[in-house]
């Protein structure tokens, strides 16, 4: 697995180098998509060829928690005609929302359910007229092992659970109206929030929570830590991984009320009361004390993707990506040295979709392509400086780092009206990283194209490789330069 320099001497001169030679400071940095191009004098455009494939990235990182971004967690089984089919399940840890060994004291409980808050995303095809028919089948489980806060899990790791105590019975629940009561608090009760409600089996999960709550230590000082020493988890995934979907819901573990957190409800009455109150006592998912991690599987083989994959004889016409976990595109850029002398003003690499694999040229919206790709440095043996070669780095135009500016830049996204035709392309700007490339006496860029980490494995998107028999499709880096002539 590639990793990205995180060096601090590396970085500190790898961004005063790009300093040296552009001398680019982030508030005077210009959008590519305003820079000159080749209709004015002394304006000049080139296309230099890529060579691209597609190669399956199966280590996305999936149990990412920052503050203020949300936790997003990709659960059901969904086939997508180019891409196969890809399963997602979610495991995660919970807590209780008032910590004490005598929580049940004096209660008698009557139900309990697990709650998972909609995000408000659907995968696949989410039309109104199609949508309602789609069901997913989920099933709850707990976990035999224990997760620590602040570990690195991915997107193909695995817990073991207790297939012989299910915590529920498979539930069959409908997609499309999982976004009903879509509003939230105080438009819409908190008790309403969109999501799954999925009954536990009562004795199993009140067994469960009793152990766990009666390890909590009167004196302890983590009595939330006592709780999960005792209570590994939950997991949450297709009953029948073999039963899928059009479309598959992705939900969000984090919130700020009850219950736009993932969780556990347990509702009870005072022992001896014949008047159900509805009270209840929730056991949520917290993101200061529990780990988790989205796990995604996939399966190609029968699929056209496969042809794009096959090691030896892959095709290279084509090139698709989704979301990490998922196919990924390799782009290598040669001949850079062979731009003419000059200041370069706008480099810009174009990977154009074909009309035949998207649904983007559709009337619907299913199996769209992501908004937004994010290029990734591969250095060789000599650049960049100090780097090491197959070693993952930011590349220059994404400098600094601290600061969103460089983005708009980078641009990324999909753009309308380039060739002969209508083609939808999108665009991925590097004139920085041309430019200290070419200072460097670097003959060749290599980048690594992904989707955004929002939604794991999510998005559908197929474009002509370096090599694909039309040029207007064709994968390529147009670099618009300027020349000064004597006269």
């Amino acid at each position: 697995m590639k990793r990205l320099i995180h060096t601090t001497s590396i970085v500190i001169l790898f961004s005063f180098a790009i300093f040296i030679q552009f001398s680019c400071h982030e508030n005077v940095l210009i959008n590519s998509k305003i820079s000159p191009s080749n209709n004015a004098v002394g304006i000049y455009s080139v296309a230099l060829p890529c060579n691209t494939f597609t190669y399956y990235s199966d280590s996305a990182v999936t149990s990412t928690n920052i503050g203020g971004v949300p936790i997003y967690q990709g659960i059901g089984s969904i086939t997508d005609p180019f891409f196969g089919n890809m399963t997602g399940a979610t495991y995660f840890q919970i807590v209780p929302q008032y910590p004490s060994t005598d929580t049940f004291t004096g209660l008698t409980l009557d139900s309990a359910f697990l709650i998972m808050p909609y995000s408000g995303f659907t995968w696949g095809d989410t039309t109104a007229a199609t949508g309602s028919s789609y069901t997913q089948t989920y099933q709850v489980f707990y976990m035999l092992d224990t997760m620590m806060l602040g570990n690195g899990y991915y997107s193909n790791s695995s817990k073991p659970i207790d297939v012989a105590n299910p915590l529920s019975a498979p539930t069959t629940i409908n997609i499309y109206h999982l976004r009903d009561s879509a509003d939230l608090y105080p438009n819409v009760l908190d008790k309403n929030h969109p999501g799954l409600r999925i009954p536990l089996n009562l004795p199993v999960i009140k067994k469960r929570l009793s152990n766990a709550i009666l390890n909590i230590s009167g004196t302890s000082t983590n009595p939330n830590q006592d709780f999960m020493n005792a209570f590994n988890g939950i997991c949450l995934r297709v009953a029948d991984s073999r039963n899928s979907s059009n479309a598959m819901p992705y939900f969000r573990l984090d919130g700020i009320t009850d219950f736009s957190q993932a969780g556990v409800a347990v509702y009870y009455h005072t022992t001896g009361s014949t008047t159900d109150s509805g009270k209840y006592l929730l056991y949520n998912f917290n993101t200061s004390y529990c780990a988790h991690f989205n796990s995604i599987s996939r399966s190609y083989s029968h699929y056209p993707v496969n042809q794009l994959l096959q090691a030896g004889k892959a095709r290279t016409d084509i090139i698709a990506l989704q979301n990490q976990p998922g196919a990924s595109i390799d782009v290598v850029i040669p001949k850079i040295k062979s731009l003419p002398a000059g200041i370069i003003c706008k480099a810009e690499l174009q990977l154009t979709l074909l009309p035949q694999f998207n649904s983007a040229f559709a009337t619907t919206d299913t199996f769209y392509p992501p908004i937004r790709l994010y290029p990734t440095g591969i250095a060789n043996a000599l650049y960049p400086p100090g780097a090491g070669a197959g070693v993952a780095y930011n590349i220059a135009d994404r400098y600094p780092l601290y600061s969103t500016s460089p983005l708009a830049v980078l641009d990324g996204y999909l753009h309308t009206g380039f060739g002969a035709n209508i083609h939808q392309t999108f665009t991925i700007d590097i004139p920085r990283e041309v430019m200290y490339s070419l200072s460097m006496k670097n003959d060749t860029i290599h980048l690594q194209v992904n989707g955004s980490q929002d939604f794991y494995g999510a998005y559908h998107l197929v474009a002509g490789g370096g090599n694909y028999p039309d040029s207007n499709y064709r994968a390529k880096l147009i670099v618009t330069y300027s020349q000064l002539t004597n006269h």
